[in-house]
């Protein structure tokens, strides 16, 4: 974890990706824990209550780039991110990639021994506006392609689902939901937690976080349940609308809905991995953005339409023996 200190020259970014496991049930806490073995030496943490929960030791890389820019300003920096993977009831993966941008103490690189001494940290080397790299990074299209952590996150995910723990039946097949953020840090008088929320074309999420900086571990845990929860908001809606209840098919809409009750409906549970410093972000977010709103709206509607397609079912039966008396 990054021993940066918080200050006005500190910025911490990332990016998570979130999906299923390649696997046809939820993993038990024993196969979980040996899925996220990645470190030898190191221990995975883990957790059964409020739900089973498990996160991988971090493995470090090391980069010498340019750091994110909307203005397109050039500012080397070195250092290292660090990379983890999570499961959440057995059956629900995330990868979250992350590093903390802080000023070099000398203007020139150092040997690599420096920066492996301060894991998770990239110094940069000149005037970096925070405000800049942290809208380059988190708030323009492109402007994290100097520093791509996404794509570590993702070989993390890939390189899971290749276990021979898995026999590679999921239930579901869900497209990697995909966050990129940024957080700055603001004094304890600096007022609530801002956020900016964005959403481009092809599905990635954006959010730029303003908050008293957290320990660096309990900002990855708000981050990654935030991503968590929007995933299975989108992707539950999406199985609904394949689904297409109300159409007549009953074997259609429970071939999509069916796997949703079994396997995700009962991992809604907002702010179980978050500190309770941090539940006014998550809870403003949700406020702008409506996320239990319309999971409840969304869960409603699967209910009434299992219930009424279990009506039908029933009133076909009574139809059918009355037919043949």
């Amino acid at each position: 974890m990054s021993s940066a200190t918080a200050s006005e020259s500190t910025l911490s970014i990332g990016e998570v990706r979130t999906g299923l496991l390649g696997h046809s049930s939820q993993l038990s806490m024993a196969e979980t824990v040996r899925l996220l073995d990645l470190v030898p030496g190191e221990q995975v943490r883990h957790a059964a209550y409020p739900r089973a929960y498990a996160v991988s030791p971090e493995r470090l890389a090391g980069i010498d780039c340019l750091m994110p820019s909307h203005s397109g300003r050039r500012v080397r920096g070195v250092g290292t991110f660090a990379t983890r993977a999570t499961l959440t009831g057995g059956l629900i993966v995330q990868s979250c990639s992350h590093t903390t941008l802080v000023p070099s103490s000398r203007q020139y690189r150092q040997a690599w021994s420096h920066y492996l001494a301060n894991p998770g940290v990239v110094e940069y080397l000149g005037r970096l506006r925070l405000d800049d790299a942290a809208a380059g990074f988190a708030q323009a299209e492109h402007g994290h392609l100097n520093i791509e952590m996404g794509r570590t996150a993702e070989s993390t995910i890939f390189g899971l689902q290749r276990s021979r723990l898995l026999d590679g039946r999921q239930p579901l097949h869900a497209p990697l939901g995909r966050w990129r953020w940024a957080l700055q840090p603001v004094r304890e008088d600096g007022g609530p937690g801002l956020y900016r929320f964005t959403v481009l074309p092809e599905g990635i999420r954006l959010i730029r976080l303003s908050v008293v900086w957290p320990n660096v571990s309990d900002l990855l845990d708000l981050v990654e349940d935030l991503a968590l929860h929007d995933w299975l908001l989108d992707f539950v809606g999406h199985q609904i609308e394949r689904a297409r209840p109300g159409s007549g098919d009953l074997d259609r809409t429970l071939q999509h809905i069916g796997p949703v009750i079994d396997h995700l409906l009962h991992h809604w549970m907002p702010k179980a991995r978050v500190q309770p410093g941090l539940y006014g972000l998550w809870d403003a977010f949700d406020r702008v953005q409506g996320l239990t709103r319309q999971w409840e709206l969304t869960t409603n509607r699967i209910r009434d339409h299992v219930a009424l397609n279990s009506l039908r079912l029933v009133l076909r039966t009574e139809s059918e023996w009355s037919g043949m008396s």
